[in-house]
């Protein structure tokens, strides 16, 4: 050692230092050649390679550092060290070496330290018995350490408790690892301690942390015995709490409940269930009551008959009260009291202690004095009451009212006049703070002594507002007084109380509320007891949607008048606005909107009446035309017979001029007809397939006669590319056509009149189609042109003498156009001629049109062979339908009535039936289905109506063909034919 330059008289003090040196070379791996015995101890025995570099030290680290911190095997050791330049050496001197703690663990004077000042018991020991224990003995059990250890310590624990821990010593010779249980032990001064112990076993040792829980025992055996005493009184009282839970409307009961109702104990009992227990005719009122509850937050207090499980009918009081939640009912509770037979007030006072403790109001009861002798919980909050403090408190002392003693002696006069009052005042609690309350209070007499029993309500906040809002309307205050109506502020706040904080003069008038009641009058119920019992209902849903959704209010709704007990009608309007206090605002106006009422009732009344109008029109016009085409029937066959019998060129012309006035008729009604269809909007378009082309070529070549007649040229020009078929009106568009093709002709003489038609644009599966009639007649003026579309509108009076017609041609064609979504125009120049034109589009049905192959002529079958049946009951129309039949030289038989011809097809066989419709006794339409149900003989409808009034039922009725009054004989010989050919 000397030639490393240790001095060897200090060799032995430095080997037996209990401080810890070694010393190491200058070189890597840096070698440790000396070490003394406290660091071989330590760590030198345990490190393996013995050089700086194993001992995980880089010395680089620590050149300009007097002392470095050496981490080994999770323990931390601090040295002082020397480096070669410092000590004039060639070798690191490490000394004053000492363990500094366990990595992450207390060191042991900290760990001695936590122990000593812990609280709770913390011991280790083997089978039962203790081999230490912390110094908390002393304070939870009185001993000292060496008292409990190393002792038997079953002794310690309670007898009843003993065989529970025995079993558990048995359980850790099986194996068990820990353990929790609570024991009571034996204290010094002989008290038994609750403890609850944790324990811990591992290879035969146990370690135990105990907590003395004598104190939430305490604490819960007091709780037990307050339920078990609440639910005492209960019974006793004959009363219960109850709760609803919102979402799964289901009953929460206390125990009272269940023996007021007589059912089993915790019986699970849903809203509806609990509603059925009240009689059939309280239901509404209960139910109502709830509903509002849970929706608006309306309280309610009543008095009502059950009848239990047991069918036995009891008196209950049930009040309802609700809490709310960022401006929502949040939860809604209440009490049911058995009050069949009545109990004095301090009983019901004793009953309702615990409700009255957690009622939202403040609740005082005092004595005839004014001493308090009773406050709730929230009493004590506000003003900060403490009853058993041994101090006195009066009324006097917080409420201002009752400072001066006179004051409480009048008030209690009062009281025993009116038995109960309320009134606004001001508390002044124990900081000197005021608080605005409102007082409802009650003087009751329980067994001779008299109780003053107050709930005071916090409307501080209503106040503040009341007051803000009255500095600023002295402008608002007398434009509102001159506003006709009422204007009003309304508030919900977010305890559910909906109260009006302001009304305008106004409201007198409307409302009926006399000079003295308006200061008063600011509780909702008292303005929904002046609606009508009908607009109840709409009245507070409307007013709970707009609460729930912030969306303004309004509302129509009837009042009583306030001098003949009538009712007039009121309009209101709001807009809501939530505060951020969590109160609801509405700011609206009340108004008497009775003339604008009365008005509609009026007005409804004028539109029934025009309605009524109408039909009676539509009636007559439908009654007259039918009349009209009877007679006319009968002159146009007659005419058909006469021109069908020899007869002179003079007579001949007579008979056309007859036909021609005939045929001007029926044009004329079915004008009317078709006219008053469209006013009553009874007209509508069947749109079926049909070809373009051959709809056109089908009018164009029916007014061909009428075109020579006119000494008229009829030119058609249609595009080929239209031979198709599409979807369409097919008699609209035709009587379209023919309205504007026969004005043409009628204006034009010795002329020409063209008929274009083309493919204007294809737009997908539909095609637009441009029409236009044009004529080289007289002309229209353009200050003309946009009367000739008005109903029975002519140019001058003059064109009805000369050219004829009703006038609804074209305004009958302008109205068709425009249920296609079409429209007509015109083109026009006084002398020059007219251009009518109009666009329609089509929807394609993707099928090309193929003429059909013509049929080959089958025999019909000889006319003097046939036989028909006529069943006709006007003897006109019999007549000359039979002459024209025999001109034919067809034989027939005639019956007067629908039930002759079902009689008659029984009877005999027909070739073909003419059937009228309107018939007395059965008519047509019940006849021809009796006959199909016996027989396929085919049958002709005859009838004045339109066709288009009647196919539907025609077709249900069974018939084989139509043809209308006046009857055209070439039309029904054709028919007849047709019939025939097919059967």
């Amino acid at each position: 050692m000397k030639e490393r330059g240790i001095n060897n008289t200090f060799k032995k003090i430095i080997y037996e230092s209990s401080e810890m040196v070694f010393l190491a070379d200058d070189t890597y791996p840096y070698n440790i050649f000396y070490t003394n015995e406290a660091f071989d101890k330590t760590i030198g025995d345990k490190l393996e390679d013995k050089t700086l570099v194993g001992l995980g030290l880089d010395i680089n680290s620590y050149i300009f550092s007097e002392e470095l911190i050496v981490s080994f095997l999770e323990q931390e050791f601090v040295f002082n060290i020397e480096l070669p330049q410092e000590n004039g050496s060639n070798y690191f001197l490490f000394y004053k070496g000492k363990e500094m703690r366990a990595k992450g663990m207390p060191s042991k004077n900290e760990s001695r330290l936590f122990f000593k000042n812990a609280n709770d018991i913390i011991g280790i020991g083997q089978e039962n018995f203790l081999t230490w224990i912390s110094d908390s003995i002393r304070d939870v059990l009185g001993y000292i350490p060496e008292e409990i250890t190393n002792v038997e310590l079953c002794q310690f624990f309670h007898p009843e408790d003993l065989h529970h821990v025995q079993k558990l010593l048995a359980k850790v010779r099986n194996g068990i690892t820990t353990s929790h249980f609570e024991a009571r032990m034996l204290s010094k001064n002989g008290d038994y301690v609750c403890i609850d112990w944790n324990v811990n076993f591992l290879e035969g040792v146990f370690y135990a942390v105990g907590r003395n829980v004598t104190e939430e025992h305490l604490a819960k055996e007091r709780m037990s015995w307050r339920n078990d005493l609440t639910k005492l009184g209960e019974v006793v009282s004959k009363s219960g709490v109850w709760e609803i839970s919102i979402p799964e409307n289901k009953m929460i009961l206390s125990e009272g409940l269940f023996a007021i109702f007589e059912l089993e104990s915790g019986s699970p009992l849903s809203l509806e269930q609990t509603i059925n227990y009240f009689l059939p005719d309280l239901r509404p009122i209960i139910q109502k009551a709830l509903t509002e509850l849970m929706a608006i937050g309306k309280d309610f207090d009543l008095k009502l008959r059950i009848k239990t499980k047991q069918a036995k009918e009891k008196w209950v009081r049930i009040i309802g009260k609700c809490q709310f939640k960022e401006n929502q009912v949040s939860k809604v509770f209440g009490t049911i009291r058995d009050i069949s037979e009545e109990n004095d007030l301090l009983s019901e006072l004793g009953l309702y202690k615990e409700m009255f403790e957690h009622s939202p109001e403040s609740i005082l009861i005092s004595d005839i004095s004014g001493k308090i002798i009773f406050i709730n919980q929230e009493a004590n909050h506000k003003l900060g009451i403490v009853l058993n403090s041994g101090k006195p408190y009066k009324i006097g002392d917080f409420d201002n009212r009752f400072a001066i003693e006179a004051d409480w002696e009048s008030h209690i006069r009062q009281l025993a006049n009116e038995k109960n009052l309320i009134y606004k005042t001001q508390y002044t609690n124990s900081d000197n703070v005021g608080i605005h309350m409102e007082v409802n209070c009650s003087l009751v007499e329980i067994l001779q002594v008299k109780y003053i029993v107050s709930f005071a309500r916090d409307i501080s906040e209503r106040v503040g507002l009341e007051q803000t809002l009255q500095e600023s309307s002295d402008f608002l205050l007398h434009l509102t007084e001159q506003v006709p109506g009422a204007l009003y502020q309304f508030v919900l706040d977010k305890e559910g109380q909906m109260k009006f904080s302001y009304l305008s003069p106004g409201i007198k008038d409307l409302l009926g509320i006399k000079e003295g009641e308006l200061k008063d009058f600011n509780d909702i119920s008292l303005a929904i007891n002046k609606v009508h019992t009908e607009d109840i209902a709409l009245v507070l849903t409307s007013t709970v949607t707009s609460a729930r959704t912030l969306r303004p209010w309004n509302c129509q709704f009837r009042v009583k008048e306030p001098l003949n007990g009538h009712f007039k009608w009121v309009y209101g309007a709001a807009k809501p606005e939530q505060l951020e206090n969590g109160d609801v605002v509405w700011y609206g106006y009340l108004t008497d909107i009775s003339d604008q009422k009365k008005f509609e009732e009026n007005l409804k009344y004028a539109r029934e009446q025009a309605e009524r109008a109408s039909q009676i029109k539509s009636e007559f016009l439908s009654m007259i035309s039918h009349e009209l085409r009877t007679p006319l029937n009968a002159i146009s066959g007659s005419v058909y017979t006469l021109l069908q019998d020899d007869h002179t060129s003079q007579q001949a012309s007579a008979l056309n001029t007859i036909n021609f006035a005939v045929d001007n008729l029926i044009i004329m009604i079915n004008d009317l007809l078709d006219y008053q269809k469209i006013e009553a909007g009874k007209l509508t378009l069947d749109y079926n397939p049909m070809n373009l082309k051959e709809v056109v070529n089908q009018v164009v070549k029916g007014l061909e006669f009428h075109a020579k007649d006119s000494r008229n040229k009829l030119i058609l020009d249609i595009q080929e590319e239209l031979n198709q078929e599409v979807k369409g009106d097919k008699v609209r568009l035709a009587q379209i056509l023919n309205n504007l093709i026969t004005n043409a002709l009628k204006f034009t003489n010795n002329g020409e009149v063209e008929i274009v038609v083309r493919l204007n644009e294809v737009i997908g599966e539909k095609i637009r189609v441009y029409f236009s009639v044009k004529d080289s007649g007289i002309g229209i003026a353009k200050e003309h042109q946009t009367r000739i579309f008005n109903q029975f509108d002519q140019i001058q009076h003059s064109f009805s003498k000369k050219y004829g017609g009703t006038g609804l041609g074209l305004s009958i064609t302008k109205r068709l156009l425009e249920q296609m979504d079409s429209q007509i125009g015109l083109e026009s120049e006084l002398g020059m001629g007219s251009t009518f034109f109009f666009e329609v589009v089509f929807e394609k049905t993707k099928k090309l049109f193929i003429p059909a192959p013509q049929k080959e002529n089958v025999a019909l079958l000889p006319f003097n062979k046939i036989k028909l049946l006529m069943a006709e009951d006007n003897d006109v129309n019999a007549l000359v339908l039979g002459k024209i039949i025999k001109k034919w030289g067809i034989n027939y038989d005639r019956v007067n009535n629908g039930q002759e011809a079902v009689d008659a097809v029984k009877n005999e066989k027909y070739d073909c039936i003419l059937m009228d419709i309107q018939m007395p006794v059965m008519d047509g339409f019940e006849a021809t289905r009796l006959i199909k149900s016996i027989s396929n003989v085919p049958v002709l409808a005859l009838s004045a109506a339109a066709k288009q009034d009647l196919i539907e039922r025609i077709d249900q009725s069974g018939f084989t063909g139509y043809v209308s009054k006046p009857i055209d004989a070439s039309e029904l010989l054709k028919k007849i034919k047709e019939v025939l050919n097919h059967s």
